[in-house]
């Protein structure tokens, strides 16, 4: 009520109404004081900043809804989803810093049935070694929480013949369906009846928490040795799933030296979903969108393997989820619509970035309109700040000589309202995602991901300034666009 309605009201009080209205003020002082004592009660004193860290949570202003959207969306509705999350971590045994990166799509075209892919990467900054592995096969996802088994056939040498390994992996994952939609489905089952028992605090949560000290959980194999599965699921307890923590068992043998490679991880999030663009919808085009959120800093404990060597590594993670319709079913070229360079930063002062821009993937043309909707900006207490007027400058350009793309490789970001004058600089150059050419199948579902069966993705630094106080920091990029020729 407006106070001006107030005082008119007030002025029309007569001597019989007076009683009445001051016991009601009576009861109301009185009572008063309980209201913050059982606010105090309900208050996370250890930690206050975590008042999101619970099931069902729905940020203001979107219709992203957690756990629920961590699941796989309609195919039908949304004929393009992905789930990813990158990592800077450091090894307990070695001191070295490692870069990695894991991502699960699935995308429906008219080329072919619903397809489903992996693709894996480790940047080793102190060798400039990347070791990658990219998968074709079966991605079983819960449809209410974050859950993804995927099964694949391993892309080894053994394997020559892509029609033959096809067919096995046509007749492997029929014979193994019936046992894994059990699994799922008892999964699923345990995980929407712990649902209605997520009453509790965040204390209670952390009390509750197991880490993955077994390292081989989700890794399992036929006795052939040919069938592997990789998992990323929300942790749980006998009360039911913990809020924003996960664990993430994905391995392969690497392109690079044929030897394995190897990460499991827990991740528990620290700050509140970021849901990109403030509601979480980011157009690009008139009528191509895609649903974006981000969880922009994890604390990560796990293992890693590359290179015939294992050690525990800590660190940070950064995860997003996106689907939408930005997929062409029509004619070729078939596949998403749009390449981009994407940028995600973790400043040493806790704030976060995520900005990218966009172009016409057929005809190569920039796009005014940003892959993120504008710089996001998420302070350490967790807020968002959407920032429209920022630019991305290649400051140098690199040549990947082996399929002769040109891929930008420094960047100099500037936002005004802000002061932001940051440089991104690759630790090493080549961090190229490339995939096996005696793979058509691969290569041809790839083709519609990224052009050229290829991207660009890799460890960066960050260096500059916010407001003119100095900040520094790790970048993770993403680069699936390049240019035809060093032209600035």
């Amino acid at each position: 009520m407006k106070l001006e309605h107030v005082l008119k009201n007030k002025k029309g009080i007569t001597p019989s109404r007076v009683k009445p209205i001051l016991s009601f003020l009576i009861i109301i002082v009185m009572i008063t004081p309980i209201i913050p004592v059982q606010a105090e009660i309900n208050k996370d004193h250890e930690h206050p900043e975590v008042y999101w860290k619970h099931y069902p949570y729905q940020p203001p202003g979107t219709d992203i809804i957690f756990p629920t959207d961590e699941g796989s969306h309609d195919t039908s509705e949304f004929p393009i989803e992905w789930w990813y999350a990158n990592f800077h971590l450091t090894g307990q045994t070695t001191g070295r810093e490692y870069g990695s990166f894991v991502a699960f799509y699935k995308i429906q075209s008219n080329v072919a049935e619903k397809k489903e892919v992996r693709i894996f990467s480790i940047s080793d900054i102190a060798s400039e070694e990347t070791y990658t592995n990219a998968q074709i096969g079966t991605l079983i996802a819960s449809t209410d929480h974050l859950e993804l088994s995927f099964e694949y056939i391993t892309n080894d040498d053994k394997i020559d013949d892509q029609t033959n390994s096809e067919l096995e992996i046509k007749n492997l994952i029929s014979e193994n369906q019936v046992t894994m939609n059990t699994e799922y489905t008892e999964t699923t089952m345990k995980s929407t009846n712990q649902n209605t028992t997520m009453g509790t605090t965040y204390a209670d949560t952390i009390q509750k928490t197991n880490p993955t000290t077994n390292y081989e959980i989700g890794h399992q194999e036929n006795p052939d040795g040919l069938i592997q599965y990789d998992q990323w699921y929300t942790k749980s307890h006998d009360q039911g799933l913990l809020p924003f923590q996960y664990t993430l068992d994905v391995n392969g043998n690497s392109q690079q030296d044929s030897k394995p490679m190897k990460l499991t991880v827990d991740m528990d999030c620290l700050k509140q979903p970021l849901i990109v663009g403030s509601d979480g919808v980011v157009f690009f085009g008139d009528h191509e969108f895609s649903y974006y959120y981000s969880l922009t800093r994890l604390l990560v404990t796990g293992k890693i393997t590359i290179n015939g060597f294992s050690e525990d590594v800590l660190g940070n993670a950064w995860i997003d989820h996106q689907w939408g319709n930005f997929v062409n079913q029509n004619p070729p070229p078939w596949g998403l619509t749009i390449t981009h360079e994407w940028f995600s930063l973790q400043l040493n002062d806790n704030r976060e970035i995520v900005v990218g821009d966009l172009w016409e993937r057929e005809t190569g043309e920039k796009i005014d309109q940003s892959y993120t909707d504008g710089l996001n900006l998420i302070n350490t207490d967790g807020s968002v700040e959407l920032l429209k007027d920022y630019t991305i400058t290649p400051l140098a350009f690199w040549n990947d000589t082996t399929d002769e793309r040109f891929y930008s490789c420094q960047w100099h970001i500037i936002e005004t309202s802000k002061s932001i004058d940051l440089i991104v600089t690759p630790v090493f150059l080549n961090q190229v995602m490339r995939f096996k050419e005696n793979y058509p199948l691969l290569q041809q579902v790839l083709e519609e991901l990224f052009p050229g069966a290829c991207f660009w993705e890799g460890v960066c630094t960050i260096s500059g300034s916010i407001n003119g106080v100095s900040v520094n920091g790790k970048s993770y990029v993403e680069l699936t666009h390049c240019y035809n020729c060093v032209e600035k």
